[in-house]
């Protein structure tokens, strides 16, 4: 039973890093893990309504999202924007750390809310715009042979 119990583990630990090393190399593949990171927003709303095991699963989302766009940046040889991206993954962690101490500082998740918020943004500003529909895309440009 016990190397039952193993086998599921490890067939469960390479199913994870699979997911997680998914390459993501066009212009529409990123803007499609993206829009998962739009979680970010219900991290907020669970934070402001003293839920952290909602806003824990809510940033599992969002860190998940952002973590995948990184082989986009690093396929497209942008130096700047993987760096963008492990300083909005290290805020992400900072802030799920103030989330796992058993019982929620509001105030405390607030702010490493907003300095996760604030990574992001820099991100945002350098690279993504907004669409027709006020839909984030990649800014046109911004990475060179990109389109879709």
């Amino acid at each position: 039973m016990r190397v039952v119990g193993y086998a599921a583990a490890v067939c469960l630990a390479v199913a994870t890093v699979a997911v997680a090393q998914q390459k993501v190399s066009t212009a529409g593949e990123l803007d499609k893990v993206m829009k998962k990171a739009g979680a970010f927003r219900q991290v907020d709303k669970a934070i402001q309504s003293n839920n952290a095991a909602d806003a824990k699963a809510q940033l599992a989302t969002v860190k998940q999202a952002v973590l995948e766009s990184q082989s986009f940046w690093i396929t497209h040889k942008k130096d700047d924007a993987v760096k963008l991206n492990k300083e909005a993954l290290a805020k992400l962690d900072a802030l799920d750390k103030v989330l796992s101490t058993g019982t929620l500082d509001v105030a405390a998740a607030t702010a490493a809310f907003k300095e996760a918020g604030g990574a992001c943004r820099a991100c945002h500003t350098q690279y993504r715009a907004e669409d027709a529909n006020n839909e984030y895309i990649l800014k046109p440009g911004s990475v060179a042979g990109v389109s879709d």
